[in-house]
């Protein structure tokens, strides 16, 4: 499996050059469309179809499609307006072998490749690149080609690496995938998938690491719900999972505040930081932030009871490029504790509030914790009081 991915650094170190076949890709579109992030992951695409990771629309928005005559996408492009940076991208497609290869236009450097390879036309192998920072670094290196990879090749968190491998039954199904994969800050890992099937459709996959652990990676969506039904779902039962978390707890004081802390566009179970009514007092009369606290449970929260609502929730996610999806499912749960008072299953404070938050990204100004309370249920009459007695008062974190 290593042999992958060293295939995909020797591509895209080709790939260098076929940055001129953008101009024929571009003539080839018959029509376009427009989207708002990305639309067409390759690895999803089979001799069959190719579904669109959400909404297309004729009105000019960030992402622009182009269709060839067969109806396949085959030109893409985007950029990114405070940066100033451009990307084009297209798809080409063989009997054997399907490809993406995406160019940062500022630096000629290819930002992200995918190869789909198939054996008597199955998908048997998947591949993809990503550079990180979308090929933007060492811009001063755009005329020096050799020293450039040199530079990326030298730094251990320049690429985003996967290699998958397909194993089918006799009916022609996949029931298992393993797969390499090297990301920046962790390096070298591999994985395994195991796939099954309802009625001859895929209803779940199970993806294991190398220690044996497993969790729910797709769930089929069943019930047909919406992305509002699923939100609303998911939210309530985190809600009720969270409160049993804390119920195992010994907590003697009443609760006053309790931190659903989440890492944006990366885990969405939440870690729980709970603040007694007793702490609060304390961290007042010290001059202190009442609202940021180093008091995290050790507990994990056991998803077993919602886990195909979880999945259905990041699979939402990935196809529609819309990391607020997990976030509004956090909120809402948040939402829910706060309204409930935990379901009244846990003693708390007249003026008890849990809150979502990513102190890395948000709340670094009282005004915006403001917001952020109030989505999640406060009242504004609290936020009032709060202030008036300082627990809400300026601050960075």
């Amino acid at each position: 499996m290593d042999k992958l991915l060293d295939q995909l650094i020797i591509r895209w170190e080709q790939a260098f050059d076929d940055i001129k076949n953008l101009p024929a890709y571009k003539a080839a579109v018959k029509t376009t469309q427009y989207a708002e992030n990305t639309r067409y992951n390759l690895e999803k695409f089979d001799k069959n179809s190719f579904p669109s990771d959400g909404a297309l629309s004729n009105k000019k928005q960030s992402y622009q499609y182009g269709f060839n005559d067969q109806g396949l996408p085959c030109y893409v492009a985007f950029n990114h307006d405070h940066n100033k940076l451009f990307w084009e991208g297209y798809y080409n497609y063989t009997d054997k072998l399907a490809e993406y290869i995406e160019f940062n236009i500022n630096t000629g450097t290819p930002s992200a490749i995918t190869r789909v390879i198939f054996e008597n036309g199955r998908k048997v192998l998947t591949q993809r690149l990503f550079v990180n920072g979308g090929g933007a670094g060492y811009a001063h290196l755009k005329d020096a080609r050799a020293e450039l990879i040199r530079k990326y090749k030298e730094n251990a968190d320049s690429f985003f690496l996967t290699a998958s491998r397909f194993l089918f039954d006799q009916e022609g199904k996949v029931i298992r995938s393993e797969g390499i994969h090297i990301t920046p800050g962790i390096g070298k890992y591999t994985s395994h998938n195991e796939y099954t099937y309802v009625d001859n459709q895929l209803d779940k996959i199970k993806t294991f690491d190398a220690n044996g652990n497993g969790r729910l990676t797709f769930s089929r969506n069943r019930d047909n719900l919406s992305q509002e039904a699923l939100v609303e779902k998911l939210s309530m039962a985190m809600a009720q999972e969270i409160t049993n978390t804390l119920h195992h707890q010994e907590i003697n004081e009443p609760l006053a505040l309790l931190e659903l802390g989440y890492h944006y566009a990366d885990n969405y179970l939440p870690l729980l930081g709970i603040q007694t009514q007793q702490q609060i007092a304390e961290r007042r009369d010290k001059g202190e932030l009442a609202f940021i606290t180093d008091n995290y449970l050790d507990a994990i929260i056991d998803i077993s009871s919602f886990e195909d609502l979880f999945a259905q929730m990041e699979q939402l996610m990935e196809e529609k490029s819309d990391m607020k999806i997990g976030r509004t499912t956090l909120t809402r749960a948040a939402a829910i504790l706060t309204e409930t008072k935990l379901f009244g299953k846990i003693k708390t404070t007249g003026d008890f509030a849990a809150f979502a938050i990513d102190w890395s990204i948000e709340g670094h100004s009282t005004e915006h914790l403001v917001e952020i309370l109030l989505e999640c249920g406060v009242k504004k009459e609290t936020i009032t009081k709060w202030k008036e007695n300082k627990l809400l008062v300026s601050h960075g974190k």
